[in-house]
């Protein structure tokens, strides 16, 4: 049973989460300059599965011996990390990263669906949905609605990228259902990545040819930041949060993912931004407040019925 409602320290995880990810299509775009995106997708798991297994055995932890949980290790390993992964790194070489951010916000509201029909614990509410919609309506606003125009220019990149994010959010989903994330976050992540490697590095291998490749050294530093920030680290404060918060708590972090895009291309790329942009920033952490409304009064009707149930009134 999730708590009534998130603690400070689990907001600021969501925010670096964000943050991180944020990050993650900028180094997508440099990395696919000189390494095919299969390619990209294989050793990006394969040197987040060495960082995260390094982890693993410094800190004395174990893996799981049982079959059904492997099972479910290797369910997320497709659905969560292959399948999204090759879907973003080929769509984005034919839509622009406004468009694809737009089409990761979708996120959120795939977890609010999935989570409603398949958890007892994260149901739909009014202040969820309405919190939900004004954050998707913040992104649109910060990326620019003029992006919109561009629905159907590429048809097949736009629904790769929108058929990624369904992946994502009903992955979180599955693995809260299946209570996998009960589960230490960094042996989690460890073993969905070893799965994942396993599977990605033969298809790099059969579908392209990655020794004939010759990756610049700016590729191969933004691949080495997608695999140790983007997907390790990310990983283990991933599946701290839908263990302790929730798969619709945790998919907002996708509302944050172009706020921090904006943010590092003001830091690094010294891009400038008008209003309307802080505006949108605005609306984006009004809608993830919005979300979180409601909580505490549910929970002392929840606890009233209880006690009501246990008395016999």
């Amino acid at each position: 049973m999730l708590p009534d409602k998130p603690k400070i320290h689990q907001y600021v995880l969501l925010v670096l989460l964000g943050a991180i990810w944020g990050s993650s299509f900028f180094l997508i775009k440099i990395t696919l300059e000189t390494v095919s995106p299969i390619t990209l997708t294989a050793f990006r798991l394969f040197f987040a599965f060495l960082t995260l297994t390094a982890l693993v055995f410094v800190l004395g932890k174990k893996f799981p011996t049982d079959l059904r949980t492997w099972r479910r290790y290797i369910v997320i390993a497709v659905t969560g990390n292959i399948v999204p992964f090759i879907l973003i790194s080929w769509g984005e070489l034919h839509i622009e990263s406004g468009m694809a951010a737009i089409l990761m916000s979708v996120v959120p509201l795939t977890a609010l669906i999935v989570a409603h029909f398949w958890t007892d614990d994260e149901k739909m509410s009014l202040p969820k949905i309405i919190g939900t919609l004004v954050g998707f309506a913040g992104v649109i606003l910060l990326v620019g609605p003029e992006v919109l125009e561009g629905l159907g220019d590429s048809v097949l990149g736009q629904l790769a990228v929108a058929f990624a994010s369904f992946c994502y959010g009903a992955t979180s989903v599955y693995a809260r259902k299946t209570g996998l994330v009960k589960l230490d976050p960094i042996v989690n992540g460890s073993a969905i990545l070893l799965c994942a490697a396993i599977m990605a590095i033969p298809m790099a291998f059969i579908l392209e040819d990655p020794l004939a490749l010759d990756p610049s050294l700016k590729s191969v530093g933004a691949l080495i930041s997608l695999a140790v920030l983007s997907t390790a680290i990310a990983y283990i404060i991933l599946y701290y949060l839908l263990g302790t918060a929730g798969a619709n708590f945790t998919a907002l972090n996708n509302y944050l993912v172009p706020v921090f895009g904006m943010v590092w291309g003001f830091v690094f790329l010294s891009e400038s931004y008008d209003t309307e942009a802080f505006v949108a920033l605005a609306i984006i952490l009004f809608g993830i407040i919005i979300t979180q409304l409601g909580k505490k009064r549910r929970k002392i009707l929840g606890d009233t019925a209880l006690i009501n149930g246990k008395t016999g009134e």
